[in-house]
């Protein structure tokens, strides 16, 4: 199901047109290569990941935390779709989306799965503030760019990130205060 142009708010017509006027040969690549990490298969094949070094150096509870935050952002995500059945933009291309656009899955795995993980090592007390930094920084670059890349290939509209993120955050909120409900148990 494709929108037509005049389904987007003036914030999406503006967003849209700017992402046309930059397509690049390098763009294409290095966003096609984002979108991957926010595949179906990359968001599940990371967050593995991620849970098992996780479980490793900080023990399961930060693990489960991990998996248990980005399986809420799939199922919250599939409800909010299905509740809103937006149409995605007519002018998509580059690469295959299908569903529903809002909000945006890319962006709310995004932000839960690499905020958790960023948070994860920004807590641990053993490890070093250039570490923790470094973290940080990939993290809110890999979020930023999962967004942008879904605007670069005209998948999206602007808003069905920005609802993605904001979906996404308040989910990792959610997830610290679990986090930090359990500590406090625990002492």
């Amino acid at each position: 199901m494709l929108a037509s142009r005049h389904d987007a708010s003036q914030l999406d017509e503006l967003v849209a047109d700017w992402f046309a006027s930059i397509h690049s040969g390098i763009l294409t690549d290095l966003f096609k290569a984002i979108t991957a990490l926010g595949s179906t298969a990359g968001i599940i094949i990371i967050t593995l990941l991620l849970a098992v070094w996780f479980a490793w150096k900080q023990g399961w509870k930060s693990a489960v935390l991990l998996i248990a935050g980005v399986a809420v952002a799939y199922v919250v995500n599939t409800l909010v779709k299905s509740g809103f059945d937006r149409a995605r933009p007519a002018m998509a291309w580059g690469i295959e989306a299908d569903g529903s656009s809002f909000p945006s899955g890319n962006a709310m795995l995004a932000i839960v799965m690499y905020s958790l993980a960023a948070v994860w090592i920004i807590t641990d007390r053993r490890i070093n503030r250039t570490v923790k930094w470094i973290s940080a920084i990939i993290a809110i670059l890999l979020i930023i760019l999962m967004g942008a890349s879904r605007l670069y290939f005209s998948v999206h509209y602007a808003t069905d990130i920005i609802g993605g993120y904001a979906a996404g955050f308040v989910i990792v909120c959610l997830v610290m205060a679990l986090a930090k409900g359990k500590r406090l148990s625990s002492r």
